[in-house]
């Protein structure tokens, strides 16, 4: 499949405006960026450097200083065609430094994974983004997600990184795959998702409890 066919323009806008850094270069096809771009960037994500002339090349993205644990960073492509089907997106993964979540992951829609989820309601939705995390060192890992007719047989898939760390991934593999492989459970983006609801809660409650404060200045001096 040739990947590089499948970039829309509006998205290539979005990556441009969002990429977590220009020290890494951004392969054709492939979309990077943060959910907290500004006012600095959070994320970079690219082809690993390191890997650029060796025999397989590798997506790496890497935190940028010290990152809150709802911050995700991401590389990934939208795909077509898979309307009603089951996918299994395959990749070999690696992590360093992670105190929230790494791996890859598959969204049943089209937009890029670092704005998944946007609100702990989709990080527990049945159509929620699926993700496998990767270990310390090169191990095989894989998601198996299935693709709705609603949403135009739309799907992405990617690499993701969320709260500090770097994470790499090398010999990426798609295909689909029948009813009697089980999909993941493991939905992506749900430790982000769980401290946002829970920063929302707190902020809430600390709004509520506030003692009353008078008016300012009502003589308008």
């Amino acid at each position: 499949m040739d990947y590089r066919a499948l970039l829309s323009i509006p998205l290539a806008a979005l990556a441009l405006t969002a990429s977590g850094g220009d020290a890494l270069r951004q392969p054709a096809g492939w979309i990077a960026g943060a959910s907290h771009p500004w006012p600095g960037n959070t994320h970079e994500a690219g082809v690993a450097a390191e890997t650029e002339n060796s025999g397989q090349r590798a997506l790496t993205i890497k935190a940028l200083g010290e990152r809150k644990a709802d911050e995700i960073g991401s590389i990934s492509q939208p795909l077509w065609g898979y309307a009603n089907q089951r996918i299994r997106f395959s990749a070999q993964v690696k992590a360093t430094g992670v105190d929230g979540w790494a791996g890859i992951a598959v969204a049943a829609d089209g937009m890029p994974l670092f704005l998944l989820p946007s609100s702990p309601e989709a990080a527990a939705d049945a159509t929620a983004p699926r993700g496998a995390a990767g270990c310390p060192d090169w191990c095989e890992v894989s998601v198996v997600a299935d693709i709705p007719a609603a949403g135009n047989g739309m799907a992405t898939v990617g690499l993701a990184l969320i709260g500090n760390g770097q994470v790499w991934a090398r010999g990426f593999k798609l295909e689909t795959v029948g009813p009697e492989v089980p999909v993941t459970s493991h939905r992506f983006g749900a430790e982000a998702a769980a401290v946002i609801k829970a920063d929302r809660e707190w902020n809430e409650w600390q709004m509520r409890n506030r003692n009353p404060t008078p008016p300012q200045n009502l003589s308008l001096q």
